[in-house]
């Protein structure tokens, strides 16, 4: 069998002795005698004086619960208070008569001075209480009442801009976004960058043409094309003009809708009109017409996802009206019949000659196809610009 050597040594033995009586409870060790009352000071805290008194500062509640009658706040404690830090013989933690009088003493300031202290407790707080916590909170009635009262608006410009429209064939100005003019701080490995909110660009304007400072634009790419109403214009963000450096114009991004990036194109934004602050009312026997497709390749459309439809100015489609998408009835071979159904509803955002711009604010079956028919069941009174 090995041998089995043990070693001791004094220092071990002495440290081993230290950690174990340092492992013992407060209570246990050797402390100076406990005074019975402590008279506040500026800037002490319950906190703090139960760390002193009670070698713990969590034990705070235990020094509130002895001074009821003094403290009425645990939050606030002020100077010349007298403190009971022990529990004198017949005395319990919670006073049978929470309101009874603060002990009076020779160290205690007078009431005067009590009082102006009370009225601006200041830094005078059990833990150190943020900014926020110190301020007399806002009304939330009033607060809650702004909110629900506010104006409604049928129309929202961040809609018709971020939406896009067809190109119904026409050529448009486009001009062209060269980028950030500020190069990122790590180099990236594309050469293509992306512009951010606020951050400063450089355009350039079409042939022949230029920009002033306040000029919006609105910067775009272009998506899918239908034969007969042209391509999908999808914006990205907007641009203010605010100067020129050489030949190139130098803007402000102050909207984003997608990633902005170089090499994308731009065009003047149009006006946004909001209308007046009215609701859509229904209308009889509204027009008819058939989605031409959506702004987005996805089969499965949303609540805010775009659609084009086949009606616009010429049909007398206003920014604002309703549209109901509805299900074409047909036979199916092998299956139930498809009946007339309502599939979605839209709200025009953008009125172009022939087509409009539609925003789905409610799906019921999201497999909306191009071709599907909507129907026009609602508008805003007269008086919204066109």
């Amino acid at each position: 069998m090995a041998r089995k050597t043990t070693f001791h040594s004094r220092h071990v033995i002495l440290g081993a002795l230290a950690l174990a009586m340092a492992a013992l409870p407060a209570s246990a060790q050797v402390t100076s005698p406990r005074p019975a009352t402590h008279t506040v000071n500026r800037g002490d805290t319950l906190w703090d004086l139960a760390s002193r008194y009670l070698g713990d500062a969590m034990l705070w509640p235990q020094l509130y619960r002895l001074n009821t009658g003094v403290v009425e706040d645990p939050h606030w404690i002020y100077p010349g208070e007298v403190l009971k830090l022990t529990a004198t013989g017949g005395e319990s933690a919670v006073p049978a008569d929470a309101s009874a009088a603060a002990p009076q003493t020779e160290q205690m300031a007078p009431v005067e001075a009590q009082a102006a202290l009370r009225q601006d407790p200041g830094e005078y707080y059990e833990y150190p209480m943020p900014a926020f916590a110190q301020r007399r909170p806002a009304d939330i009635t009033a607060a809650l009442t702004s909110y629900v009262d506010q104006t409604y608006r049928p129309l929202r410009a961040g809609e018709f801009y971020s939406s896009g429209f067809l190109t119904e064939g026409q050529t448009l100005p486009f001009g062209r976004l060269l980028g950030a003019v500020t190069p990122q701080q790590i180099r990236n490995l594309s050469e293509r960058s992306s512009a951010t909110l606020y951050s400063t660009v450089a355009v350039r304007p079409p042939e022949g043409g230029a920009y002033a400072p306040g000029d919006s634009l609105l910067v775009v790419q272009l998506g899918d094309e239908w034969p007969e109403h042209g391509s999908a214009v999808v914006p990205t963000g907007l641009v203010r003009i605010t100067g020129q450096a050489g030949e190139q114009f130098l803007g402000e991004v102050v909207a984003v809708y997608g990633p902005i990036r170089d090499g994308q194109l731009i065009l003047p934004a149009e006006r946004f009109s909001p209308g007046p602050a009215e609701r859509a009312v229904p209308v009889d026997d509204g027009l008819g017409g058939t989605v031409i497709g959506g702004r987005e390749l996805r089969e499965l459309k949303h609540p805010l996802n775009v659609l084009f439809i086949d009606r616009g100015r010429q049909d007398d489609v206003r920014p604002g009206d309703l549209f109901e998408i509805r299900r074409r009835p047909e036979k199916r071979a092998g299956a139930a019949d498809a009946v007339d159904e309502l599939m979605a509803t839209g709200q025009v955002v953008r009125v172009g000659s022939s087509t409009s711009t539609l925003l789905l604010l409610h799906v019921v079956s999201p497999d909306i196809s191009p071709g599907t028919p909507v129907r026009h069941i609602a508008r805003l009174p007269a008086g919204v610009d066109r």
